[in-house]
């Protein structure tokens, strides 16, 4: 009888030590499955004097501006479901735009990262083909690299945003197109940088890139 009561309590004690372990095994593997927190939104400082006139103040140009501006804290961060993203940017180029990391890890390169937001000199704005929509004309440079240092030389080209406003009113890029006919020799779009500066990113497993995935904000 004395050794049936000492076995029982051993065994018990061994259920719950089991129990523990898978509870705080699987606890593990949950966090290993949980997104990266992502780092403090960082602020924009103009290089100069900030854009200004007309052009400036179109509201399908500043949404532009805030979409590039969340498109290069995405791509610095590697994570396409920032909300500042969602708010500013289609789904489609969310797409677009997340590929990129996924290839510098195939490659075994480090993502590439922005001193701030891809400089741009807006040129023109016209109304879309259906009510809600817009397009804005401009000069874009495109200054990703592995170290994320301001490039000596700045080189644009010329790209036309394809803008939408969802019903709740954001307006959003939803597509970019290359216009190769615009002459963006002589363009000195403004510069802006991130504060703080982005630190050379450390994700080198394509599972840590977070990626776009549609919202309730998207269009069906």
């Amino acid at each position: 009888m004395g050794d049936a009561r000492t076995s029982r309590p051993r065994y018990f004690k061994a259920v719950a030590a089991s129990l523990l372990l898978v509870t705080v095994s699987g606890g593990l593997s949950a966090c290993r499955d949980e997104k990266r927190p992502a780092p403090p939104y960082p602020a924009v400082e103009w290089q100069g004097t900030a854009p200004s006139g007309p052009i400036e103040a179109d509201p399908w140009v500043m949404a532009a501006r805030k979409s590039l501006e969340a498109q290069a804290v995405a791509q610095n961060i590697t994570d396409f479901t920032l909300p500042e993203l969602v708010e500013t940017t289609g789904l489609e180029v969310r797409v677009r735009i997340s590929r990129p990391p996924l290839n510098d890890i195939a490659q075994k390169r480090r993502p590439d990262i922005r001193p701030g937001p891809d400089p741009f000199l807006p040129m023109k704005v016209q109304p879309g083909p259906v009510p809600g929509t817009a397009e804005v004309h401009g000069c874009l440079v495109r200054w990703a690299s592995e170290t994320g240092d301001v490039p000596d030389e700045l080189s644009a080209s010329g790209v036309m945003f394809r803008m939408e406003q969802l019903q709740g009113g954001q307006q959003r890029i939803s597509s970019v197109v290359t216009l190769p006919d615009l002459d963006c020799s002589a363009a000195a779009p403004p510069l802006a940088l991130f504060v703080p500066a982005p630190q050379p990113s450390d994700v080198t497993d394509a599972k840590d890139v977070v990626r776009a995935k549609r919202t309730d904000i998207d269009p069906a």
